[in-house]
């Protein structure tokens, strides 16, 4: 009995974990955003390289500073996510754990890609001036990277939204809704120079606090309570 009541409890700490690591996901990337911003808000992906300057300049230093470090924090608590997610789904899923399998690896991708420097490489060097186009070439490529970190985050999407689908473990429309998500990733990463990402974008974090919602409620496969 003793034993269970243990096992319960690793259970129940997981789950909150869990959804504390998504709610903290969305408010450190929330306020990263805000602060980043501040000075005017980002161009477009296909903006001219003076424009692009023009926006490195007029950054806040020590906000701007903040808001990247919040950024790498909140990237931190999406890997805790991530990986609590992919726990709760093997359970779910049973052996062989294939599809948790992939759904572990894909997010973590996302994180790494996610970690790779980008715009601001320029940004740092702005007070010793720097040409247009590196900025251009710098803020291209962070860009770049994070519409590629779209693809693992559908990868990772897909995966969870098939095994929920699948278990009565989890509402089913929790699965739909990453299906949903996965699939606008990758028409984002398709046309990736427009706006069309925001829209899967959007969707993920609510999927995440709706997933966190539950997880905090701690029902989740391998808990005996």
């Amino acid at each position: 009995m003793g034993e269970t009541a243990q096992l319960d409890g690793q259970w129940r700490t997981l789950s909150i974990t869990g959804g504390s690591a998504g709610v903290a996901g969305l408010l450190l990337v929330a306020g990263s955003q805000a602060l980043v911003q501040v000075g005017g808000g980002e161009p477009a992906f296909d903006a001219s390289g003076d424009e692009i300057l023009r926006f490195l300049e007029a950054r806040h230093d020590t906000l701007y500073a903040i808001g990247t470090f919040l950024g790498l924090l909140a990237v931190l608590a999406l890997a805790c996510f991530v990986s609590v997610v992919a726990v709760i789904l093997r359970e779910a899923e049973g052996r062989p754990a294939w599809r948790s399998a992939f759904a572990f690896t894909s997010g973590i991708a996302f994180v790494v890609l996610l970690m790779s420097p980008g715009w601001e490489l320029a940004a740092y060097r702005t007070d010793d001036g720097v040409d247009p186009q590196i900025a251009r070439y710098a803020f291209d490529m962070g860009n770049l990277g994070f519409a590629n970190a779209w693809v693992a985050l559908a990868g990772f999407l897909a995966a969870a939204g098939w095994i929920m689908v699948g278990t009565p473990s989890f509402p089913s429309w929790l699965g739909w809704v990453a299906i949903v998500a996965a699939f606008g990733f990758l028409l984002g990463r398709a046309f990736w120079t427009t706006s069309v990402w925001l829209i899967p974008y959007a969707v993920f974090w609510i999927w995440v606090v709706a997933l966190s919602i539950y997880l905090f409620r701690g029902r989740v496969p391998g808990r005996t309570g």
